[in-house]
């Protein structure tokens, strides 16, 4: 998977999750996501498990940081750097 395929389907996670009374909010791959109220503390969590079922990548908790979940952009470099540069769906169970 590309950079924007991680972005678009976890922007995709996002609006339906998170974003469903907003469906036209706009966010942008450098919006801080806890920063604009779209996701807090709790989703943030969701979305962690969303990432790990999705994109099969398990952050250690020293990982779980600002530098790599407050946007879309970071997740994608974060998700990209964890799967070696080749970020794969998760296999369905």
């Amino acid at each position: 998977m590309t950079q924007q395929e991680i972005i678009s389907r976890t922007r995709d996670y996002i609006r339906e999750n998170f974003l469903y009374t907003r469906p036209d909010y706009p966010i942008e791959e450098d919006d801080n996501l806890m920063g604009k109220g779209i996701v807090d503390s709790m989703g943030m969590v969701e979305l962690i498990t969303f990432l790990q079922d999705t994109f099969a990548v398990k952050p250690s908790d020293d990982e779980i940081t600002e530098d790599n979940f407050a946007t879309l952009g970071r997740i994608a470099d974060y998700v990209l750097r964890k799967s070696g540069g080749d970020a794969k769906p998760a296999a369905a169970a």
